[in-house]
């Protein structure tokens, strides 16, 4: 979810309007109704994400980089939800919602690293900053709290990857042991990103 330089149309579209075609798709894909509903407009999400990145030259299958193990979070869950105890068994009526729910989760973390990808930090720090001036609303600083806050989400999956990355090269396999060896390292890391962000700020002058 890194940024990519480019001069492609996404690229050099604003911040402003590229955020707000994120929370749309985001918003669409879990818009409430039907399974057979959310299938349709899952799939025509998924349809404008993939016409948007081929456009941006990054491609489809970059968007879900590093997805993986929020999938399996997911799909571990709603498998616990089914056992059966007495008798011991497995419902699968649930299968069909979990697997819709698993699309939902997809579509909006592709939507997210397509727009982290086509967006820099300074680009949406600089199209908030013109929100808050034209709302007369410069003191509360919301474009640097959600600056950061797009910042953090983005650094903990660029973390995650490269976890992910290290993980495979030693032979490791996508299990519950992945999580439990690599989430706590990946919440380490990111305490020290914050730290080294906060100490950045506090240089410069800045105040949250």
């Amino acid at each position: 979810m890194s940024y990519r330089k480019g001069s492609s149309l996404l690229h050099r579209m604003g911040a402003g309007v590229k955020l707000a075609i994120l929370l749309l798709l985001s918003l669409a894909a879990f818009f409430p109704g039907p399974e057979l509903r959310s299938i349709v407009i899952i799939s025509g999400i998924a349809f404008v994400l993939i016409v948007l990145s081929i456009a941006a030259g990054i491609g489809p299958a970059a968007l879900l980089r590093g997805s993986g193990p929020l999938l399996f979070i997911v799909l571990a869950v709603f498998a616990v939800q089914g056992l059966e105890f007495s008798p011991l068994g497995f419902n699968a009526s649930g299968l069909l919602e979990a697997l819709v729910f698993c699309a939902r989760i997809a579509a909006a973390f592709s939507a997210a690293s397509l727009f982290f990808s086509v967006t820099s930090s300074g680009e949406i720090r600089k199209s908030l900053s013109g929100i808050e001036t034209a709302l007369h609303i410069e003191k509360l600083k919301l474009s640097l709290h959600i600056s950061l806050m797009l910042g953090f989400l983005k650094g903990f999956f660029e973390i995650w990857e490269d976890l992910n990355l290290a993980w495979k090269s030693r032979g490791g396999k996508k299990n519950l042991a992945c999580l439990v060896k690599l989430v706590p390292i990946a919440m380490e890391r990111m305490m020290t990103r914050a730290a080294e962000t906060a100490a950045a700020l506090e240089a410069r002058g800045s105040s949250l």
